[in-house]
């Protein structure tokens, strides 16, 4: 799971900061994590078009919100698929998850 580990890894301060219009997220295919910068991953997901993931609003920043996490402390880490991943997609997003774990996907799917 090279994926997971490259988000994993990725310094927080090279992931792209919330922003109005994302323009540092590509609008390509990807695997993404919501991060923060003591707790590490908090969501992972799949977007066909990164930055139209986070422009129209996600649920992972509301709750951040919510918490009253500062901004400044919640980062995007993204990774670039080709297309040729667009099919395992969905797969890949949900083994990640079952094996990290990440809070805000547990609590956002209790709530669909």
């Amino acid at each position: 799971m090279r994926i997971l580990q490259v988000l994993i890894d990725t310094p927080f301060e090279e992931c792209c900061p919330l922003s109005k219009d994302y323009e540092d997220l590509p609008t390509r295919l990807g695997i993404y994590a919501v991060k923060h910068r003591e707790e590490g991953i908090l969501y992972i997901g799949k977007a066909g078009n990164l930055r139209s993931r986070f422009t129209g609003g996600h649920k992972a920043i509301s709750w951040a919100y919510v918490e009253r996490i500062d901004p400044d402390e919640i980062r995007i880490c993204a990774v670039v698929l080709s297309n040729e991943w667009r099919r395992s997609q969905l797969e890949l997003e949900t083994l990640m998850i079952q094996t990290l774990k990440p809070r805000y996907n547990i609590r956002i799917r209790a709530e669909e």
